[in-house]
């Protein structure tokens, strides 16, 4: 067995918890956009608010793209 294959598998059995990371993560990101309402570009707080949009967009489209590729391949 890969080692590539090897992380998959073992990605692949946490399948039932990215459910739950994947709520934590749309909820950050619903906080997130309510913070963008009072933060405003020269504000010294700036930088974290994009620092924390990357962070929650990038983990969101991980764990979605990991759970679209784990549900399909459970499927075949």
């Amino acid at each position: 067995m890969s080692r590539t294959s090897a992380v998959m598998d073992a990605l692949c059995a946490q399948r039932g918890r990215m459910q739950v990371i994947i709520a934590v993560l749309i909820t950050m990101g619903l906080l997130l956009g309510l913070s963008v309402l009072f933060v405003d570009p020269g504000d010294r707080t700036y930088p974290i608010l994009v620092l924390d949009a990357v962070l929650v967009v990038g983990g969101l489209a991980f764990f979605l793209t990991a759970y679209w590729y784990c549900t399909k391949r459970a499927m075949d």
